[in-house]
């Protein structure tokens, strides 16, 4: 199963070691090959049914210019399978060529999204009643508050981090705690650092809690192809809240991640538009990126 991944996350790290120093500066620009693959499943009673498994490949670009940094994203391919293979937007948002850029934490400006819809949805292999779906489904916003989250959480630390700490307070002190639309951080822990595929890396993890207001497409998956979700096709999808648990393995030579894992669970609602009768179900979501 998807969610035990994790666990091979996790390794002794270098004995004697009490902190190390995160910085994200960049003498030349640097550009990494990307694996990135997500599970998503629901709940079948007590069996976890997994209905798309999503595989994409892209390669980033990470530049420095003074304080300010930059990350350029090119799509290279797809290998996802699955009943919505081609339909949940985070995903498809590999395929939009973006720039980001910040200062540190803060995201200054995304470039990229406003071009989703011609440059995506409009050329992928789906029928068009699916095309209208996703474009009706999906805004630029939502797309940049997922580049900006993902962004913040990979560059939450700055300067000499203690390992195997609790450091949320410190993060708070710091001010580098983001405030998230729809999202709020509960801790924020370091752990060891790790080598990987030749890489010195430091590994912390963010919990975090979240509330998604239109889930549709997690909810589309459930209703039809689970057994126990079909008889709720007819239900209004409501929002759903998270449990979420983010790894990341951060390159301690430029501040590039090496790893990310990130793991959701969800208790999602649905409503009988007739009767008003409200009922629930669970998924399981994974995200997974190697560099």
């Amino acid at each position: 199963m998807p969610y035990f991944f994790f666990f091979a996350f996790f390794l002794i790290s270098c004995v004697g070691e009490k902190s190390v120093n995160i910085v994200y500066t960049l003498d030349a620009p640097v550009k990494i090959d990307v694996f990135a693959q997500s599970y998503y499943a629901t709940m079948d009673g007590d069996i976890e049914q997994i209905g798309t498994v999503t595989k994409v490949y892209f390669i980033n670009e990470y530049s420095s210019n003074g304080d300010t940094l930059y990350l350029s994203r090119t799509f290279a391919s797809d290998a996802s399978e699955g009943y919505l293979k081609k339909s949940y937007p985070g995903e498809l948002a590999y395929r939009t060529p973006i720039k980001l850029i910040a200062k540190g934490q803060r995201v200054m400006d995304i470039i990229g999204y406003e071009n989703f819809d011609s440059a995506v949805v409009a050329k992928i292999s789906i029928p068009d009643r699916w095309k209208k779906q996703i474009s009706r489904m999906t805004r630029q916003i939502d797309l940049d508050r997922i580049e900006r989250r993902r962004w913040e959480i990979t560059h939450l630390l700055l300067g000499e981090i203690p390992l195997n700490s609790n450091i949320t307070a410190m993060l708070a002190s710091q001010g580098r705690l983001p405030e998230m639309p729809n999202a709020k951080i509960d801790s924020v822990l370091t752990k060891g650092v790790k080598e990987i595929n030749g890489k010195r890396c430091l590994e912390y993890t963010v919990y975090l809690q979240e509330k998604e207001l239109f889930p549709y497409f997690i909810w589309e998956q459930h209703t039809a192809s689970v057994k126990s979700g079909k008889p709720f096709k007819s239900y209004d999808h409501k929002d759903a809240v998270y449990q979420n648990r983010y790894d990341i393995a951060l390159n301690l030579k430029n501040g590039i991640p090496c790893r990310e894992y990130e793991l959701k669970f969800g208790i999602h609602g649905m409503q009988n538009p007739e009767t008003g009768d409200s009922v629930t179900f669970k998924s399981q979501i994974s995200h997974e990126r190697f560099y």
